[in-house]
């Protein structure tokens, strides 16, 4: 079940996903004007905008409901995430899948395919087991198994880690500076980058025009095109990254929130006007942060979104409280039941 509403509608919606049977939601994603929803049994939803293929279906312009994405349906899929407007999900057996605006690469599919309607497998990653993914503006990242971090899309801003001698990418290309360090996370922003090790150090790259790599020193880089280790993160016990247009969020290991980079639409979770530098504690939050989000900008501000350990909402007419998600585009939110 979920609950939405957007800019056309008249208070919150109760709906169910057809067809869902007795599953639950387990993950969702959202890029520009579109959203993924992961049930427990392994399907995958989409709903919104589709002018690219970012839902994975064809001929259909727009969904405004949840509907299942068939060429995924015997994938046992994993995990999702959502770029602007392309998509990738993992299967079971560690597989990527892609679909949606390919024309900067960022669908790792071999070519700068304007528009792929249905999910293709990157067959440059057959035989590595991906365990994690995440979608930039116009970029994307993978994590395997064994450590490997993959980047591929374009590369403007040194978002792929890869040099300033490589231009944009059709296929996935492993990011040499980061091998042989154990990771347990990436995350792809506008263009910039990040991927967090096991021990704890945070590494970035790519586009620093608003800080939001936290370069600390004299003479900061407006990008760097390989990873550096941000040191300004060290001590902070960071144990979650997420990457916005042009901010960063963290989570600490005491369930703490520090922000950094673009703060024109205070998206970092304090005054615009506030001069201030560098990761930033997001003060006035009450209890232990279990989950960050940043959001991306269409035509309107960034945000950044905390979910605390129980989030619920209470229907007054029936007396039931549903657990919930938050799905927020730039034209609708969603709050999907637990």
């Amino acid at each position: 079940m979920y609950f939405c509403w957007d800019a056309g509608s008249r208070g919150l919606q109760r709906r169910r996903a057809a067809g869902a049977g007795d599953a639950e939601l387990l993950q969702t994603a959202s890029g520009e004007r579109h959203s993924l929803l992961l049930l427990t049994n392994r399907t995958v939803r989409s709903c919104g905008d589709n002018s690219r293929g970012q839902l994975g279906r064809r001929g259909v312009p727009r969904a405004e409901l949840p509907e299942p994405i068939q060429a995924l349906e015997t994938l046992n899929v994993d995990l999702v995430s959502c770029g602007k407007e392309h998509s990738l999900a993992v299967c079971c057996k560690g597989r990527v899948f892609a679909w949606g605006a390919g024309s900067e690469g960022q669908l790792g599919i071999g070519e700068f395919k304007e528009i792929s309607f249905v999910p293709k497998k990157i067959t440059t990653l057959t035989g590595i087991k991906i365990i994690q993914v995440s979608c930039g503006h116009y970029h994307s990242l993978a994590l395997s198994k064994d450590s490997q971090v993959f980047s591929w899309g374009k590369n403007s801003q040194g978002q792929l880690g890869l040099g300033k001698e490589f231009p944009s990418q059709a296929s996935p290309q492993k990011v040499r500076s980061l091998e042989g360090i154990p990771l347990a996370q990436v995350a792809a922003g506008g263009a910039h980058s990040f991927a967090l090790s096991l021990c704890g150090t945070s590494f970035g790259w790519g586009s620093n025009s608003a800080g939001q790599l936290a370069l600390s020193g004299k003479n900061v880089p407006a990008q760097s095109n390989k990873p550096l280790s941000i040191g300004a993160l060290k001590n902070l016990g960071v144990i979650y990254i997420s990457c916005g247009y042009e901010h960063t969020a963290v989570l600490t290991q005491d369930g703490k929130v520090f922000t950094f980079g673009d703060n024109s639409s205070g998206q970092l979770g304090y005054s615009p006007t506030a001069e201030k530098r560098g990761p930033q504690l997001v003060e006035r939050i009450d209890g232990f942060v279990s989950q960050i989000d940043c959001g991306r900008p269409r035509r309107c501000s960034s945000q950044t979104h905390f979910c605390w350990n129980l989030c619920q909402l209470c229907d007054n007419s029936s007396g039931i409280c549903y657990k919930y998600y938050v799905i927020l585009t730039s034209s609708s939110v969603k709050l999907l039941t637990d």
